[in-house]
């Protein structure tokens, strides 16, 4: 005999207490548009290392399939001043209207110092 808990694990319901079990599984079209909202997140990054030369930290909240904005996207990066860091960005949100795969997916840009630039 041992002491070990049994192996199989039982089956209940979706619980208010724990969401997490009630979770329905996605259509392919809303998989399909939550891969286009994390294609956009890595051309967005491509994009900021070009203009503000690296990109040390990045996330990706709030993702939705569908909608005016499909989620909140945050960049560190390097700061070297005030006035350099406003020019990079409007350069930066110059290139994402112009960019073919971000001018579909519609995302809201936090752009931050990186922890190192201070």
């Amino acid at each position: 005999m041992t002491s070990f808990p049994p192996m199989h694990r039982l089956q209940v319901a979706a619980d208010p207490d724990h969401p997490a079990l009630g979770q329905r599984a996605r259509s392919p079209a809303e998989t399909r548009a939550r891969w286009e909202v994390r294609a956009a997140q890595w051309r967005a990054r491509e994009l900021a290392e070009v203009v503000f030369g690296s990109v040390t930290s990045m996330g990706i909240s709030g993702i939705r399939g569908d909608g005016l904005l499909r989620g909140l996207l945050r960049l560190e990066v390097p700061f070297t001043g005030l006035e350099d860091h406003r020019e990079r960005e409007a350069r930066f949100l110059s290139a994402v209207e112009d960019d073919p795969v971000l001018g579909g997916v519609r995302l809201l840009y936090v752009i931050g110092p990186d922890a190192g630039s201070g």
